[in-house]
């Protein structure tokens, strides 16, 4: 009701802007009959009256009103259609999405694909004179119906948050702004300008991508699919390649599903690849095939002259996808009691994961630094930080594949021996789960009780364990950079604990800690030292010759 009233005001105002100026000339000339020029007047030469000049600056006013005049008419009647219109596909399907973000409600969309590729000439022409706009720093470009469903979502999440905000609970951090592509598709993008599909038809038997454009046109494609809501499948490593770790900075958006392989597609998901994946089903790549419709992208996204495609390069297609992450409605946390260590992971003395006391064969020697990583780092490791301490000094979002295909290689080598889960990637991080009982944990519980001890038996008691507990060096025999750091600390850690029990010790039991520093150190000069001035104090002493 409100963009019919507001149509017809711009309807109106534009009427009055072309009508009004001839309703007042018409009322001027009923009380004032100027005296029009003729070819005898022009031709005398002689000085022109003052209604002759009057009436050649009303011939030169009424050009000037009727070109303004068509002007504004053509903008006023393209603005009213616009706000009378009823809304788009589209439209529809980004106020159904903001429904479903607000109220938590499945969202309906629907879609259909064309059982053959071909694209009519007028459907082609109008697909490529279809509006859209720019993104900033040549980012790519973006359909309005994108735009309009983008801003749609971002509109919805802050209202999503204003609901949950809760005035007698502390700050909960959801007061971030959105990601810059977010708000200049916001800000660029009109929201009442007609827009074409969201959601792109898709042939059916598969579609190559190829061109200097395929790879902005695959993440245009994943971004466009998902705000229409259409299920995907993707595996992580492309995921890793289209958007670096982008997806690692929490839950995957609603519809995306992320597998480790391409090995079966469901009948209404559509999987996006690099390359052509071997299963059957819909799917769309970014790469060489010969059995599939074949698309041209050029650098603008336009697909051999007939239709444009959205575009969007690394960060660009990282923002929206934050965005779509940030929009899924939060799960409620199961109540699921933890699963009993079924796997045993030894830091100290070596680096070998066993399963019901069979060491695991691990393929990669990086997917074996991804587990001592892990297994150091209880609370979990994002992609980058692994990426920078596996692979140093090379740029993470580069090599990110690496991490991924490690990743599923390690998943593979467990899977052949246990079915439960042992590596978990949750939101932001990969985790080694409770089924993975680690020889270090006893260690770091030692150290935790030193520091919260308060009098001095609980001191030693700490100590005590921290020397029991430590069976050899960490990770021994791994040659990694980002080892040696934690295993000095460690080691350094152990030692103190071990001369400081040393120093309240009897003399028989303080030589007994001084060799288990020994053990932990032998390099250590002070401990030398005092090992050996233990041994020359229980050295007998020779008897004096009598005189």
């Amino acid at each position: 009701m409100i963009r019919a009233v507001r149509g017809i005001g711009i309807l109106l105002t534009a009427l009055a802007v072309v009508a009004g100026p001839p309703a007042l000339a018409a009322l001027w000339l009923l009380h004032h009959r100027p005296h029009w020029p003729g070819a005898d007047d022009l031709a005398t030469g002689g000085p022109l009256s003052a209604n002759t000049m009057l009436a050649l600056g009303a011939l030169l006013a009424t050009l000037i009103w009727v070109l303004i005049s068509a002007a504004v008419l053509r903008r006023g009647i393209r603005q009213a259609r616009a706000h009378l219109r009823m809304p788009t596909p589209s439209q529809v399907t980004a106020g159904s999405m903001a429904g479903a973000i607000v109220l938590g409600g499945p969202a309906v969309v629907a879609i259909t694909a064309p059982a053959t590729p071909a694209v009519a000439a007028t459907e082609a022409q109008d697909t490529l004179s279809a509006p859209g706009v720019n993104l900033p720093d040549g980012a790519g470009w973006v359909p309005v119906a994108v735009g309009q469903a983008v801003a749609t979502t971002a509109a919805a999440l802050w209202l999503r948050r204003r609901r949950d905000y809760r005035p007698s609970t502390p700050e909960s951090g959801d007061l971030q702004p959105l990601p810059v592509t977010v708000n200049a598709l916001t800000t660029l993008v009109d929201p009442a300008a007609p827009a074409g599909a969201l959601v792109e038809h898709l042939p059916a038997g598969g579609l190559a991508l190829t061109g200097p454009g395929a790879r902005d046109a695959l993440r245009g494609l994943l971004i466009s699919q998902l705000l229409g809501g259409r299920p995907l499948v993707m595996t992580w490593a492309d995921l890793g390649e289209l958007l670096g770790d982008a997806y690692l900075s929490g839950p995957l958006p609603a519809g995306l599903r992320a597998v480790d392989e391409l090995t079966g597609i469901a009948a209404d998901e559509v999987a996006l690849a690099l390359q052509p994946p071997a299963a059957a089903g819909t799917w769309v790549c970014a790469g060489p095939a010969s059995a599939a419709t074949s698309w041209q992208v050029g650098a603008d996204g336009v697909v051999c002259g007939a239709r444009r495609l959205c575009m969007l390069n690394v960060r660009a297609a990282a923002d929206l996808f934050a965005l779509l992450t940030l929009a899924r409605p939060e799960p409620e946390p199961p109540m699921v009691a933890a699963s009993p260590a079924v796997a045993r992971l030894r830091l100290l003395g070596g680096c070998e994961l066993s399963i019901d006391e069979v060491p695991v064969t691990v393929r990669r020697s990086a997917g074996l630094q991804v587990l001592a990583y892990l297994g150091l780092h209880p609370g979990g490791a994002g992609g980058h930080e692994l990426t920078a301490a596996i692979w140093p000094g090379l740029p993470p979002a580069r090599i990110a594949n690496r991490l991924h295909v490690t990743v599923s290689e390690l998943r593979k080598d467990l899977i052949s021996r246990t079915a439960i889960e042992l590596l978990r990637h949750e939101p932001g991080r990969y985790v080694l789960t409770g089924a993975v009982e680690v020889d270090l944990s006893r260690v770091r519980d030692a150290l935790a009780a030193l520091e919260q001890a308060v009098t001095a038996g609980q001191r030693r008691q700490a100590q005590q364990a921290i020397v029991d507990s430590y069976t050899g060096e960490l990770a021994a025999g791994g040659d990694w950079p980002w080892i040696v750091p934690a295993r000095e600390k460690l080691r350094r850690q152990v030692l103190a604990a071990c001369v400081e029990l040393a120093d309240g010790a009897a003399p028989a039991e303080q030589a007994v800690l001084l060799r288990s520093a020994m053990a932990v150190d032998p390099y250590n000069e002070q401990v030398r030292s005092r090992v050996a001035a233990v041994q020359q104090r229980r050295r007998p002493r020779p008897h004096a010759a009598p005189e």
